[in-house]
């Protein structure tokens, strides 16, 4: 199975581990020794025993994901629990029946290269992030007995500089294709600017580290908990959003708004019926993360200024705002042009000329003396 060899004064062996990887290494300037030291290491492969690693336990994948909700989730990040829970329930339906030491960095690189087909680079960092956490509380928890697997896959590049929003003629096109809770799920995104966390987690009435609505005063209440930047925001509710809500219908026991009938639990996601609608409409390269793109583009449209709109998004600096920044300056151009056709109107029904004695005795024509420069 294994080989000697020599290099200068000392003797190596060779050998395959239980991973299928080459091991060559010098271990004692005497032959005897380097032959006692392979025939153990040989044995102790044979007997599933390498070294002094012991046998790895054949822990499944989801057992650990239950774990880590249970006893890590619940008591570190008791306030951001459903977010936690998410990650962890995604990555669970990817590495299901999976033991955990099948799980190599071959495999991950495998799951990242499939979610970039669907998600941003930045969504794919926080499963990284939370695959990289699960293995050190398996470590920890005696439950994983090798080394972290997502340890040295670096994070990529994020760039959030993307910026696709809907015209008004898509955005009536896209809800007309909307069905049933996915057209209420959609009003609420462009007329809130709510990322799909924050709506999913959406309930009627007050409730701890939640968020709600407040039909009486008219707000929607972000809870810190469950933002991105960890700071609470308020967002008016628009009529069409309450109205939309209000044709909704509740379950008793249950404050969530948008919820899978079924398992009576906040929708994980929309995207078939989301995806559906867009096909329908003919609309392309379009995400539900832009419709919060929309919203922001629609306030911008309308007059308001960089710093509301940065508050209504609970955008942490100004310097995330500032992607909206061209569609000011689009919107000022136009207002430009809009006092320029009232000022060619006024000079057209007036009986003045600008000739150029008048720019000469105003300083402004040829006849101008400049000031000689010393």
């Amino acid at each position: 199975m294994g080989k000697l060899f020599k290099r200068g004064k000392k003797w190596g062996i060779s050998y395959t581990d239980p991973d299928g990887r080459q091991v060559r290494k010098v271990v004692s300037p005497y032959r005897e020794t380097a032959e006692t030291i392979l025939k153990k290491i040989e044995v102790q492969i044979v007997e599933g025993k390498y070294l002094d690693i012991k046998k790895e336990k054949h822990v499944l994948f989801e057992d650990l994901a239950r774990e880590y909700i249970n006893t890590y989730v619940r008591q570190e990040n008791a306030k951001s629990f459903y977010h936690h829970a998410c990650l962890v329930n995604r990555l669970k339906g990817h590495f299901r029946q999976k033991c955990l030491h099948q799980i190599n960095t071959l495999t991950i690189r495998q799951y990242i290269s499939s979610r970039l087909e669907e998600v941003k680079p930045s969504t794919v960092n926080r499963d990284l992030t939370m695959l990289k956490s699960m293995f050190n509380r398996a470590i920890e928890w005696g439950m994983f007995l090798g080394k972290n697997p997502a340890v040295g896959i670096k994070k990529m590049a994020e760039n959030n500089t993307r910026c696709r929003f809907l015209t008004s003629q898509e955005q009536v096109s896209l809800l007309s294709h909307c069905k049933g809770v996915t057209k209420v799920i959609v009003i609420t995104a462009l007329q809130t600017g709510m990322r799909w966390g924050e709506i999913a987690s959406l309930k009627w009435r007050p409730s701890p580290n939640s968020n709600y609505v407040d039909f009486e005063l008219g707000m929607i209440f972000i809870h810190e908990s469950l933002t991105k930047t960890k700071k609470s925001r308020k967002i008016p509710l628009s009529n069409s959003v309450r109205l939309a809500l209000r044709d909704l219908s509740r379950i008793h026991g249950n404050d969530y708004i948008f919820f899978n009938p079924e398992t009576k639990k906040p929708f994980g996601s929309i995207k078939n019926s989301f995806k559906a609608a867009l096909n329908k409409a003919g609309i392309q390269d379009f995400r539900f993360h832009d419709l919060r793109h929309t919203f922001a583009s629609d306030l911008i449209a309308q007059g308001v200024d960089l710093y509301a709109v940065q508050k209504l998004l609970g955008h942490s600096t100004p310097m995330m705002t500032q992607r909206y920044a061209h569609l000011k300056e689009d919107h000022l151009k136009d207002a430009i042009k809009k006092i320029d056709i009232q000022l060619d109107k006024l000079l057209y029904n007036s009986n003045f000329n600008i000739d150029s004695t008048d720019l000469a005795q105003t300083g402004c024509g040829q006849n101008k003396v400049l000031p000689q420069l010393t």
